[in-house]
């Protein structure tokens, strides 16, 4: 080697070691930044079902059927803006961990509620109302949410080491999500209470169109829409917070007792009383009926016999219909219901007549026709629920003795004297030949028809819902006894939380 090359060796080891150096300090340093990484995403993640959590524990409390010593939480009755219209459930980590209401509200907090702020503004309230806030306060080592669930004493359920901090809810109003309205109305008043009507949310008048009376129980058709926002921040300051919109299924009304969607053909010997038997007691002398206030009650005479999207036949001498409406028939109007939610609400947790103890054997006649039940033969004996020795002059609850849910997926005729108590839901449609006696709700998405029967007497008490448009009318005959009762129809599930009607990430 010459002298001049003396330490190259050396020289190349240097360098080569150093890329070495900087490929293990560059393997390194990404393998830090994909353990952060991790570590960012797992906390995000724990934070996100932590605020999931505390609004589905939240909402578990809303269950009407709860007590006090199961931790019911009563939603406001009033709107955002005024005295008492939100409530803060607070859930410190343990007693080191401190959530107050004057944390809530400082901006320069970590549990600041910024998404109040740009709600409020959103509606044009300017100022944060500092006296407005329920708050349920403890933690979950103390007071909110006992140390163990096996000695449940206070007024919430263990949760456990969850990190969220707080849930606040309040009543929905019109612009509470803006830059949207609801359904599209900006033309109503921002701060216009939200009500669920079953199957879609709307702008109510006023809040007493959702709420019950005083000491009452809840009006048909609505309910208050209850927003539901909660708060997480892991011990990394990881944090997220949700909403979820949630709102009780209101009691089931009709315009009238029978509903109608397509053209309704009368026939034979029919008598449709709409007079609210639940809240009216009707005479009938000498062809003139006369209807009273029940004891405690008002008299409801706003429905119709007949209620129908379609047209009606002209009624005739054997067919009776009286209504505190003139005339007591209603055609060409306007249909109220989504047939589809209706059924799929009612059939969720029905007993389905393909199962015991019916084993009915639904098929399509044909590929690619509806499913059809067949004939179906009572025999004197088939029961859908057991009918109550004197129609219902209280709301009816699931949890009364006989009461019934059941689904026909299909098509069916039943003859031979069929009888039931609770809702009877056919997806297809209904054929009603001979005797029959039901106190509650039908509800037929496609036509129902009374057809036949002789001296076999139908009655109904309650109320009717029918008919997809079909090539097929509905037909009311035979020898049929209809009378719209109000408190037959089903009402709130109180052992059911509210429904989640939504739910959302915020940014904030």
């Amino acid at each position: 080697m010459r002298r001049n090359e003396r330490g190259i060796a050396l020289l190349l080891c240097i360098m080569a070691l150093m890329v070495l150096t900087g490929i293990a300090i560059g393997l390194m340093y990404m393998t830090d930044s994909e353990t952060l990484v991790n570590a960012n995403y797992r906390t995000s993640q724990q934070a996100y079902f932590a605020a999931l959590a505390g609004l589905q524990n939240v909402r578990q409390r809303m269950t009407p059927g709860l007590s006090a010593a199961q931790g019911l939480l009563a939603g406001p009755t009033v709107l955002p803006g005024t005295a008492n219209s939100f409530v803060y459930v607070v859930n410190p980590y343990d007693s080191n961990d401190t959530v107050k209401l004057a944390q809530i509200q400082n901006s320069a907090n970590q549990y600041y509620d910024g998404e109040l702020k740009a709600e409020l503004t959103a509606q044009g309230i300017s100022t944060w109302p500092q006296s407005s806030g329920n708050y349920v306060g403890g933690n979950n080592l103390t007071a909110e949410f006992p140390a163990s669930n096996s000695s449940l004493s206070g007024t919430g359920p263990y949760m456990g080491p969850l990190r969220y901090k707080w849930v606040r809810v309040n009543w929905k109003t019109n612009a509470a999500t803006a830059p949207y309205c609801t359904n599209g109305d900006c033309s109503s008043s921002k701060t216009s209470p939200i009500c669920w009507d079953g199957s879609r949310e709307q702008v109510a008048a006023s809040t007493t169109s959702c709420l019950p009376p005083a000491g009452g129980t809840p009006l048909p058709g609505l309910t208050p829409v209850y927003q539901l926002t909660s708060l997480a921040v892991t011990s990394s300051l990881a944090t997220r917070m949700l909403q979820m919109e949630v709102a009780q299924d209101p009691p089931i009304t009709t315009p009238g007792a029978v509903d109608s969607q397509d053209h309704v053909n009368l026939q034979g010997n029919l008598d449709v009383n709409a007079y609210d038997y639940c809240s009216c007691s009707c005479t009938t002398s000498k062809g003139l009926t006369t209807c009273v206030s029940r004891s405690g009650k008002t008299c409801d005479a706003s429905k119709y016999s007949l209620y129908a999207h379609g047209t009606v036949d002209p009624p005739n001498g054997s067919e009776t219909f009286e209504s505190g409406q003139s005339p007591a028939i209603a055609q060409n109007q306007p249909w109220p219901y989504d047939l589809t939610n209706l059924v799929n609400r009612f059939s969720q947790n029905a007993v389905n007549v393909t199962k015991s103890p019916y084993n009915w054997t639904c098929t399509p006649q044909s590929t690619g026709d509806p499913l059809n039940c067949g004939n179906q033969a009572a025999a004197g004996t088939g029961t859908m629920g057991t009918v109550p020795a004197s129609a219902p002059l209280s709301q009816v609850q699931s949890s009364d003795t006989g009461y019934q849910v059941t689904y026909v997926p299909g098509d069916v005729r039943l003859t031979g004297g069929w009888s039931g108590f609770g809702v009877l839901v056919v997806n297809g449609n209904l054929d009603i030949h001979g005797g029959f006696n039901f106190d509650g709700l039908i509800i037929v998405s496609g036509v129902i028809s009374f057809t036949g029967g002789g001296s076999d007497k139908v009655n109904v008490n309650g109320a009717i819902i029918a008919g997809q448009q079909s090539v097929v009318d509905n037909t009311l005959g035979g020898s049929a006894n209809i009378q719209y009762n109000a408190c037959a129809l089903p009402g709130p599930n109180t052992a059911q939380p509210p429904r989640s009607l939504a739910v959302r990430e915020l940014n904030f």
